[in-house]
């Protein structure tokens, strides 16, 4: 998990190698044009001559009308040749990938949306590599998989529950803002897509341009207690991305080892998220509130309490879907 700086100096070098690869393509192509059309070479340093004849006359005060004329004149005797050898105009051209900042990364002393693209892949492939982002969207969330049949306990129809269910999880993450979208908890029983639906909202969100954070519990917990004693651990690191991300999703709570430090690291981020006002998705197998306290403590519970709940209902999907 990088920190924004991580990935921002990351995309910076990744901008920078497309630059540097669009130039060294441009000069293989001059030195493949110039072999073939001799006259080019000719034709190129005329450009340049002219160009340069123009510039200096306008910064001199002169009248650039002459001097125009003839870097004109240049250009079209360069575009000819190109053109009657089948090259386009721009052919000796670096063909950069961004036409906004030509592929340095800023436009007008600030930071390209180039830039920001780039980040947003970088934390996607992060994300994948951790989970099934890649296939977890809300068109792959199937609604035939839950049962179409009451649930006692909530007097509701579970298909047409979990279908709103869906459509409002969906709806937040459309209308994510990391200064106004609520902090979400999805509980229910394994194996009803409280991940799926998560990451749903992560690719969605990603696609905003909104920085995202999914970590699993027990791993992210886990780093942070083992490199709690190590001088050249990331502890630190670690829970400050974790805090200061646009939306932070905690996958699995529950399934962690919970000690007296465990305990210290999770009321300290949730308790720093909620001061900054950043929203938080959690999800959970514990269904019971006062197991959640228990196992928490009051002062953790009490910070959950102000997340929107979002019960997942029917049975393990999973089964189904082997079976098939």
């Amino acid at each position: 998990m990088r920190t924004k700086n991580e990935l921002y100096q990351e995309a910076l070098r990744t901008v920078a190698a497309r630059r540097q690869m669009a130039r060294a393509r441009a000069e293989d192509a001059r030195a493949e044009a110039e072999a073939a059309v001799p006259a080019l070479r000719h034709a190129e340093d005329e450009v340049r001559v002219r160009g340069l004849r123009c510039a200096l006359a306008g910064a001199s005060g002169k009248d650039r009308t002459e001097a125009a004329a003839a870097l004109a004149d240049a250009r079209q005797k360069l575009t000819a040749l190109l053109a009657a050898s089948g090259r386009p105009a721009d052919a000796l051209e670096p063909k950069f990938s961004c036409k906004l900042c030509q592929d340095t990364g800023t436009v007008n002393g600030r930071t390209c949306s180039c830039v920001h693209k780039v980040m947003q892949q970088l934390r996607r492939q992060e994300i994948e590599q951790l989970s099934s982002l890649s296939i977890s969207s809300f068109d792959t969330m199937e609604l035939r998989y839950y049962p179409n049949t009451m649930d006692a306990q909530n007097g509701v129809n579970v298909r047409a529950y979990m279908g709103r269910l869906l459509d409002g999880l969906k709806q937040y993450a459309e209308d994510f803002s990391p200064t106004e979208s609520e902090s979400l908890m999805l509980i229910g029983n394994a194996g009803l897509g409280k991940t799926h639906a998560a990451l749903a909202i992560a690719g969605l969100v990603l696609e905003q341009g909104h920085d995202v954070i999914y970590v699993s519990s027990p791993d992210f917990f886990g780093k942070i207690e083992a490199s709690r004693f190590d001088p050249s651990g990331d502890a630190d690191t670690l829970l400050r991305t974790a805090s200061t991300a646009d939306l932070l999703i905690l996958d699995d709570l529950g399934t962690e080892f919970v000690t007296p430090y465990f305990i210290t690291v999770f009321y300290s981020l949730l308790n720093n998220r909620l001061g900054a006002g950043l929203p938080t998705i959690i999800t959970t197998n514990i269904t019971d509130g006062a197991l959640l306290e228990k196992r928490y403590t009051e002062k953790i519970s009490s910070r959950l309490s102000a997340f929107i709940p979002f019960r997942f209902l029917g049975e393990d999907i999973r089964p189904q879907k082997a079976a098939e």
